[in-house]
């Protein structure tokens, strides 16, 4: 009688089981990185959305502190904040090349100010000299991507259907 082994008693895994296992963790590994990718997408935007809301109130906390005008720059891709130095001691209202830079910083996510917003100032009281909304373009859906800045008050929100909905 021919020897007969069982595959109960020979333990192992055949190389049909095993492709099929690594093509199932493949399949999973992939989903797994582009839900990821996404969700660190989502995480940057807020991530400079939430910096430039700080370095705004930072901007507007200072101008009262200080007494001093503080001037905001956007451009496409950063902003920079500048308090009024020159000329000494107060300075003039006016953004020279001469004022202290207090910030500076370059985004990866396109930022698009309304008109009047990519360059304005606080006063000496916290007052801002323009209104309108600062966004960040994302193919993710962030909770926050967008600032509204109204003379008193600087809010982040979402933007929906092109407008900045605050939260």
């Amino acid at each position: 009688m021919p020897y007969r082994v069982d595959r109960e008693e020979r333990g192992g895994f055949t190389l049909v089981e095993i492709m099929i296992t690594l093509a199932i963790v493949g399949i999973v590994v992939l989903l797994a990185t582009s839900t990821f990718q996404g969700m660190m997408e989502k995480y940057r935007v807020e991530g400079e959305t939430k910096q430039m809301y700080a370095d705004l109130m930072d901007a507007r906390g200072r101008a009262m502190q200080r007494n001093r005008v503080f001037h905001v720059l956007i451009t496409g891709n950063g902003y920079a904040t500048f308090e009024d130095t020159d000329p000494a001691p107060d300075g003039d209202i006016s953004l020279t090349g001469s004022d202290t830079q207090v910030a500076g910083v370059t985004v990866k996510h396109t930022i698009t100010p309304t008109a009047g917003l990519s360059d304005f100032r606080f006063n000496r009281n916290g007052i801002a000299s323009a209104t309108g909304t600062i966004g960040l373009s994302s193919t993710a859906l962030p909770d926050y991507d967008c600032i509204t800045i109204q003379m008193t008050r600087i809010k982040m929100g979402q933007i929906n259907a092109g407008t900045c909905a605050e939260k």
